[in-house]
């Protein structure tokens, strides 16, 4: 899928200085960490966001997300890879790529999961190990983007686990979703894989949002 000049043209770059943690822009490059990773450090060890979470970039992720419109996988997965070759590291230096899942009830709801497939795209494109059922969801969540800051981080303890540990096991593991807001979903992904014995954690995400922003 190509995008339209209009919608290429409002897509911004997540502009550095960079959060070590988060990668949210830095206002003060002085600062060691962004507010929000300050004043709750996620579990991850690094995160990668791509691109603002304009209005733009909010249409088109509620698209990919709800509206089926899956052949944005292409520039999607063009745009976090390119992101993190410039800014970041190599890709390929992760032993084993794994999305953010979905309960099966909400699943089923949707009919597919917008991060398992934005992760299978970046995992063909490095050549890397996918990993899909290992890590699951053991129960429905309220909608994150319906709460708090402080609620989302309670909301999503304990909703994950992992069948088979040993396949985590020392490995530098990637997770890959569409957007990184608080941290509070992908930091508890992070933890449990870390629990699992992954020696690293990082997140790979299209785009990220302060975490005060009005979110999907």
């Amino acid at each position: 899928m190509v995008l339209c000049p209009a919608c290429a043209t409002h897509i911004e770059p997540n502009p550095p200085p960079f959060c070590p943690k988060c990668s949210r822009h830095l206002e003060d490059p002085e600062k060691k960490l962004c507010m929000q990773c300050t004043n709750h450090q996620p579990h991850f060890d690094s995160a990668i966001g791509a691109c603002l979470y304009n209005p733009t970039m909010r249409k088109l992720i509620h698209l990919f997300k709800y509206g089926n419109k899956l052949a944005l996988r292409r520039p999607f997965s063009q745009a976090i890879c390119s992101f993190a070759d410039t800014y970041t590291k190599n890709l390929q230096e992760y032993d084993v790529v794994t999305p953010v899942p979905l309960h099966p009830t909400r699943l089923r709801e949707r009919g597919y999961n917008q991060s398992e497939i934005l992760g299978q795209t970046v995992a063909e494109t490095f050549q890397l190990p996918w990993s899909e059922g290992n890590l699951i969801r053991t129960r429905p969540t309220q909608f994150q983007a319906r709460l708090s800051q402080k609620d989302r981080w309670t909301n999503i303890q304990g909703a994950f686990k992992i069948k088979h540990s040993h396949k985590f096991q020392n490995k530098r593991v990637l997770v890959v979703d569409d957007l990184l807001t608080t941290g509070a979903t992908l930091s508890e992904v992070a933890r449990v894989l870390k629990t699992a014995g992954a020696q690293r954690v990082d997140v790979l995400t299209v785009a990220i949002a302060d975490s005060d922003n009005e979110v999907l």
